[in-house]
């Protein structure tokens, strides 16, 4: 009967070149098509890591058991502000909940998309590819008696953006440079003005040249939008926190909700499969606030992506 330590010795060696290529993945800053998508999955390659500590057990093999514990401590180190305890939240000011859905195509039940807004006490709803019946519908649907202000760049297929709030909003200045759609409204907020961005940058499995460009444009976008009003920017970034590109926003000041909450991992897509969805790209960002976070997520019938929910928390004393 073959012995089992050869196959647990193999086994621990595959499963730590998967974890350490899931590390590399995370900090990749390349170009190359192949990578920016593969670095979407960094994370599920990156648990091979505690595949790799119980193989290298197995074997009895010391090396093999400390290479792969580096590579649990490794991801524990990248991974950690998303599970860390979220901060801020004792302080006072004035919440601002947040919903972030896909459309797909404007296919999204406008009805469950108006229960969602109602159940969850949302305050500014962004919408990415909206098409101009999406938005009649969402109308019809009764979205204006709850979030009566509504700042909109309706188009057909994916370039669609459309925002609406309880509070009022300037009207709507479509963000050139982006395929699919970027919009920029200001929202008289009930601390202050607040500048609120929908964002819908291309994906990298589709044009991995383009999602580079989308990405740098918008980081470049949001980094010079002036203060001292807070902005709040929600949307599909198609982006996780593994893209390397994404967590750059947070040297421009910017917190996801996520990472900002300590809510962990928060996948929203695929959302129209038997499986669970797999990966979170998307996301609500703010800066200049006092706290993000107290994220959670709603499923709405017609669309692949699941609802983003999430609390801002307002300075009272930011703006006046």
């Amino acid at each position: 009967m073959r012995r089992p330590r050869p196959v647990a010795r193999a086994t621990a060696v595959l499963a730590a070149l998967v974890a350490a290529a899931g590390i590399a993945l995370h900090h990749s800053t390349s170009e190359v098509p192949a990578v920016l998508v593969l670095a979407t999955f960094a994370l599920w390659a990156w648990a091979f890591s505690l595949v790799a500590v119980l193989a290298a057990l197995r074997a009895r093999s010391v090396l093999l058991t400390v290479v792969a514990v580096a590579l649990v401590g490794a991801g524990a180190v990248q991974y950690g502000p998303l599970v860390s305890p979220a901060r801020g939240y004792d302080d006072e000011g004035v919440d601002l909940r947040v919903l972030v859905q896909n459309l797909e195509f404007g296919r999204a039940d406008p009805v469950d998309v108006v229960r969602a807004v109602r159940g969850g006490g949302v305050d500014l709803l962004l919408t990415v590819e909206a098409t101009p019946e999406s938005v009649d519908g969402l109308r019809a649907a009764g979205l204006g008696e709850t979030l009566p202000h509504e700042a909109s760049h309706a188009a057909p297929q994916a370039a669609g953006v459309a925002v609406w709030s309880r509070y009022p909003l300037a009207p709507p200045e479509r963000v050139p440079g982006f395929s699919l759609g970027v919009l920029r409204t200001d929202m008289a907020g009930p601390a202050g003005p607040v500048t609120v961005v929908a964002a819908h940058p291309v994906a990298p499995v589709f044009d991995a040249a383009t999602a580079v460009e989308e990405a740098d444009r918008l980081r470049w976008y949001l980094g010079g939008l002036p203060g001292p009003a807070p902005v709040v920017v929600g949307g599909d970034f198609n982006a996780t926190w593994d893209h390397s590109r994404f967590r750059g926003l947070r040297g421009l000041g910017y917190t996801d909700s996520v990472s900002g909450g300590g809510d962990g991992w928060v996948p929203t897509w695929p959302a129209d499969r038997r499986v669970p969805p797999l990966i979170g790209i998307d996301h609500v960002l703010a800066r200049g606030a006092s706290a993000v976070g107290e994220t959670s997520t709603v499923r709405v019938g017609g669309t692949d992506h699941l609802g983003v929910i999430a609390t801002v928390r307002l300075a009272a004393d930011r703006v006046r």
